[in-house]
């Protein structure tokens, strides 16, 4: 006997929604068989920035409001640029 379950196409945004409202969001994924997806290991290097205070008070408190910490601000914020900046090289490359 076939498992001949219908799967239903939703939208990224229908989840976000269901999740707000505090819906059961079980019935959005398959939980027959679940994997772990471990994150790649990334090797990292400590560097040191000189910036000054306004800056670094900008910092704090997009941390404090974010309740995160001032390096995970400048890691996403790095990362956030260097993504645009990478696919603007791309949409050039054409």
């Amino acid at each position: 006997m076939s498992d001949t379950r219908t799967i239903e196409t939703v939208k990224a945004s229908d989840i976000d929604e269901a999740f707000e409202r505090g819906d059961d969001m079980r019935r959005y994924f398959d939980m027959t068989k679940p994997r772990v997806i471990r994150p790649a290991k990334t090797v990292t290097r400590k560097v040191n920035l000189t910036l000054p205070d306004w800056m670094v008070e900008s910092l704090d408190a997009e941390a404090d409001e974010l309740a995160i910490s001032r390096n995970a601000v400048v890691n996403t914020w790095l990362a956030e640029k260097i993504a645009e900046r990478r696919k603007e090289q791309r949409l050039l490359a054409v």
